[in-house]
C-alpha cells in the first residue's frame, strides 16, 4: 500500500467537512517501523450538524520510506498493513498510553 505524505495541519476537504494531519510519528514496534498519523476531523458542512473528533491512524509497517513522489509532488511511503489483531491490540495499547487525549486508534 502507497501513503502519502501531505502537509501538516492542512486541510484536507470531504463533502462533510475535511481533516488535518497533526503529526506523524514512527512507532518501533518488534523490529519494525510502524508509520501512523494523529489527525482531527471536523464534520462543518453536514446536514446533521456540526462536530470534531481526534484519532490515530495507524498506517503500517514501514517498506520503503519516501521513495518516490506522486503527481502532486508529495512524498510516498510504501507501507504493509497490520492485519494481525495481536500486534494491533499491542500497538493500540503503546499510542493510547503515548497519546491518552486521543481515544480512537484505527488501521488502515
Amino acid at each position: 500500500m502507497k501513503h502519502i505524505h501531505y502537509p501538516l495541519n492542512q486541510e484536507i476537504r470531504s463533502i462533510g467537512g475535511y481533516y488535518k494531519i497533526l503529526e506523524e510519528g514512527i512507532l518501533d514496534f518488534q523490529g519494525d517501523k510502524v508509520l501512523f498519523n494523529l489527525k482531527a476531523a471536523h464534520v462543518d458542512n453536514s446536514c446533521c450538524g456540526s462536530g470534531g473528533v481526534g484519532f490515530i491512524s495507524v498506517l503500517g509497517y514501514i517498506v520503503s520510506w519516501k521513495s518516490e513522489k506522486n503527481e502532486e509532488g508529495y512524498p510516498v511511503t510504501e507501507v504493509r498493513r497490520i492485519k494481525d489483531k495481536r500486534s494491533q491490540g499491542q500497538i493500540r495499547e503503546i499510542l493510547k498510553k503515548k497519546y491518552p487525549y486521543m481515544n480512537i486508534v484505527e488501521f488502515d
